[in-house]
């Protein structure tokens, strides 16, 4: 009998069953998913695999024979350290260096549009001149260029009709809309008041930018210049988007959400009153599927539609992870699972200086000039003593959601937690500061 334990860096075959894509697969299907180090789950008829070796596949069931599963390597993607995917009307990979590539699926059996001359299809891919042989299960991938050369992309986003790249250096790209544009363009940093981007939304008719002081700006496809959202003023930590809905979570656990009536601005209202989430997911933009979690770590997940919003009161709560949760309710994830044991390349440095540029799980929010910027309390703690005395007792400055730091000049307290996190500093032309140490 053959053991169920999985090798170290591999994910459990048990884990991928859940995913009806990954179920009667064949015995080339099982012998790739032995060795499966990453997978995206689009749905119950797509998804892509990387194994141990650097081979990515493409797994993919027809609409006319469901029992199917055709499953094709991807040449041009082997090698690359693929880290994430994000699958819609084209397929996008984001390597460990950053390099974005895109290409569609080209199968008569998988889609009802012709990749050749649908606007969504050709989105950042191809135009209408170009030609797609009917033969190609996987059309070419290719490195998206454009604004992006000399870039390297941190996440992206996408809709049905606009597609979004955020770099490690906080710029935002787009490329699609109305009028679609071939290339991804750079918005320009003024319209987020020259703030570092470190998330990115975006659903058909909108998108969303979090700032790294917990700002909201958005801008609707036919108009391209990002404005401030003034909904709450503490600083948001997280957005994510569904179908019809964006989500953003403040960082005192407030959840507001935009519904996105056809042809008008986004509505943002409170989602629900007196609770405080700690993290919500909405990964399905094709389903409207939404995840909630509370601060005690129980999770609720409910379908939504525009003519509803259920209470709280009426969802169920289980242990459930979220990969379950969206497994169990569509079939429809759109998220990237990794083994839980395997390692990412880089430096621990490195790994530092990407919680900065990401703020992902920071627990801290300071306050100055007005602006606020957030960091990790242990990060702080353990390389400056300063932080460590003011996080170990009960000081006043800790007791409260934000603190305020008086008689620093925002740029200046930037640079120093920067150097915190990176060992080195940057200033503009007329800014001077001489740092000996965290102290």
């Amino acid at each position: 009998m053959e053991s169920s334990a999985s090798s170290p860096g591999v994910i459990a075959r048990e884990k991928l069953k859940i995913f009806q894509i990954f179920r009667d697969v064949g015995p080339e299907g099982e012998d790739i998913l032995k060795t499966a180090k990453l997978v995206h789950v689009a749905d119950k008829r797509e998804a892509f695999v990387v194994t141990m070796e650097d081979e990515t596949y493409s797994f993919v069931r027809t609409r006319l024979v469901p029992s199917v599963c055709k499953i094709a390597k991807i040449p041009q993607l082997c090698g690359l350290r693929v880290k994430e995917f994000a699958v819609g009307m084209i397929e996008l990979a984001i390597t460990e260096d950053g390099f974005l590539y895109s290409w569609i699926i080209s199968d008569p059996d998988v889609f009802y549009f012709e990749p050749t001359t649908s606007d969504f299809a050709l989105l950042g891919r191809l135009k209408p001149a170009d030609k797609v042989a009917e033969s190609n299960l996987v059309v070419t991938p290719h490195r998206v260029l454009g604004s992006l050369a000399g870039k390297k992309v941190h996440q992206v986003a996408l809709s049905y009709k606009r597609i979004m790249a955020l770099t490690w250096g906080g710029e935002v790209h787009q490329w699609g809309g109305r009028t679609p544009l071939w290339t991804p363009t750079l918005v320009p940093k003024q319209h987020f008041h020259y703030q570092q981007v470190i998330s990115i939304t975006c659903s058909d008719d909108v998108s969303v930018a979090l700032t790294s002081n917990g700002e909201l700006f958005q801008w609707e496809l036919d108009n391209e210049v990002p404005q401030k959202i003034d909904v709450d003023p503490t600083p948001f930590k997280k957005i994510t988007a569904g179908k019809d809905l964006i989500f953003a979570l403040t960082v005192n656990g407030a959840l507001y959400s935009a519904r996105l009536p056809t042809g008008t601005k986004p509505i943002w209202s409170t989602a629900f009153e007196g609770e405080e989430l700690q993290d919500v997911f909405a990964t399905c933009w094709t389903s409207g599927m939404v995840i909630f979690e509370l601060k005690n770590c129980i999770r609720f997940a409910f379908l939504y539609h525009e003519a509803s919003y259920p209470d709280l009161s009426s969802f169920s709560q289980s242990g459930t992870s979220i990969d379950e949760y969206f497994a169990g309710i569509n079939q429809a994830t759109y998220r990237t699972v990794c083994a839980e044991t395997q390692l990412k390349p880089g430096t621990v440095a490195d790994h530092i200086g990407n919680l900065w540029a990401s703020k992902e799980n920071s627990d801290v929010t300071f306050s100055l000039e007005g602006k606020t910027i957030s960091a990790h309390k242990c990060i702080l703690a353990c390389r400056s003593e300063y932080f460590a005395k003011m996080f170990n007792h009960d000081w006043k400055e800790v007791q409260g959601s934000v603190i305020e730091i008086k008689d620093i000049k925002y740029g200046i307290f930037e640079a120093f937690l920067f150097y915190i996190y990176n060992d080195e500093v940057t200033f503009g032309a007329s800014t001077r500061i001489f740092l000996t140490s965290c102290s």
